[in-house]
């Protein structure tokens, strides 16, 4: 149920960006894309700390308890620890990555859409943003990726 919801939080994540986004290429609306912008930023930083005490649950008590166990039974895998190794750092990527997009979200709050600068802002934000979707796909593919590495461990086990 909780990664259903996630997947949900990101897809809409997705989707309201693109369509912000999409809005300010036309300055005349300028109060209602700040509107846009601003249930944007609240939905987004809704949606960080929900991800993000996600991947933490996930990697304080499945991934690390499990390879602490393994080790307690002398049992090595090298792939298992290398992948929460990299599980850690597309973690720390996107704790950095999003508050970098949230600065970014700020910034371009504040400034006039009838500005010049907006657009470069937007652009740039817009970068951001997908730099922390793709932090996103890295976490995804990495817990899937553990738990494949945990089924074919289960088999060598038996």
């Amino acid at each position: 149920m909780k990664k259903i919801v996630a997947l949900v939080l990101v897809g809409v994540m997705s989707v309201v960006s693109v369509n912000v986004f999409a809005e300010g290429e036309n300055t005349s609306n300028c109060e209602k894309i700040k509107e846009s912008l601003v249930s944007l930023q609240h939905a987004d930083s809704r949606a960080r700390v929900y991800l993000g005490r996600y991947y933490e649950t996930i990697l304080n008590k499945f991934i690390a308890p499990l390879n602490l166990r393994l080790v307690d039974n002398n049992i090595s895998d090298s792939e298992l620890v290398s992948n929460q190794g990299e599980y850690k750092t597309y973690l720390q990527n996107f704790r950095d990555d999003f508050i970098a997009y949230q600065q970014g979200l700020e910034e371009l709050v504040t400034i006039n859409c009838d500005e010049v600068r907006f657009t470069e802002k937007l652009n740039e934000t817009r970068g951001k943003q997908q730099v922390v979707s793709n932090d996103v796909l890295n976490l995804r593919k990495t817990i899937t990726k553990h738990i494949e590495l945990v089924r074919n461990l289960k088999e060598k086990v038996k």
